[in-house]
């Protein structure tokens, strides 16, 4: 028998030193992955997935199995409640470091000197790690399915619908050339394509990842769409973190991000 939410909180959440005090917070996320081929093979992928993006994943446990058809052919869904620690503590060649977290958003100016300078910076001060965000992709998360957020249930649709796959393209060759740049810098570096939505692609990142800072780098105020939506506001308030704004003078026609 699973144990309750509250139960596996209290396991799981935190650890405790001899004197009682906490020594480690955890954080709990769930998750919910597809496969058209098994339950296990849903799961494998959603623990490797998230190990891209998630630091000190240590447990994963399967909440429900249900199965859809489509055309046919079985859609095999798994929701999964995962556990990673809050610890920002790196054991390095010198000793054990506290590091700060960045979260980099991001997308047609990741090519940006403006931006490039600023990470750089912001890895002189300290041991530092960086996530690149660029919200981009449209096309729905999963195998030909969405979740129905009323029934918790998967609709089949086609994931392949609207999908910008010039696009996607284009800004995943920009985020492998940035992360690539900041890996020959020795920066720690992590990178995604999320959501085109930003505000929405920066709260799923947060929801299963912990950040000190958000940096969010736009096109020169005249062009960019960010900016005439105020998206760094919008994210201070969204997420309750400093949110720092870097502006490249680079300005490019379309898209303008």
């Amino acid at each position: 028998m699973s144990p309750s939410d509250t139960d596996w909180a209290a396991t799981d959440r935190a650890g405790t030193s001899r004197d009682g005090a906490v020594a480690r917070v955890d954080k709990v996320v769930r998750v919910v992955a597809t496969s058209t081929v098994s339950w296990e093979d849903a799961a494998r992928q959603a623990v490797t997935e998230a190990s891209k993006t998630v630091r000190d994943l240590f447990v994963a446990q399967v909440e429900t199995l249900d199965l859809a058809v489509h055309d046919g052919t079985p859609i095999y869904r798994v929701r999964l409640r995962m556990a990673f620690r809050v610890d920002r503590r790196r054991s390095t060649a010198s000793g054990v470091v506290d590091v700060r977290r960045y979260l980099v958003v991001a997308d047609t100016t990741l090519h940006s000197t403006e931006l490039r300078d600023l990470v750089a910076a912001y890895a002189g001060r300290g041991p530092s790690e960086f996530h690149v965000l660029v919200p981009r992709d449209p096309a729905p998360f999963g195998v030909g399915v969405l979740a129905d957020p009323l029934t918790g249930y998967v609709v089949p649709v086609d994931a392949g619908a609207g999908a910008d796959a010039d696009g996607r393209a284009a800004a995943e060759e920009r985020l492998d050339d940035f992360l690539g740049l900041l890996r020959q810098q020795a920066l720690a570096a992590t990178g995604e394509i999320g959501p085109a939505n930003p505000v929405r692609a920066v709260q799923d990142v947060l929801a299963r990842g912990s950040f000190d800072e958000v940096i969010v780098s736009t096109l020169p105020s005249s062009v960019s769409r960010w900016l005439r939506m105020d998206l760094p506001s919008r994210l201070a308030r969204a997420t309750g973190l400093p949110v720092t704004h870097v502006e490249s003078l680079d300005g490019q026609a379309a898209p303008a991000r």
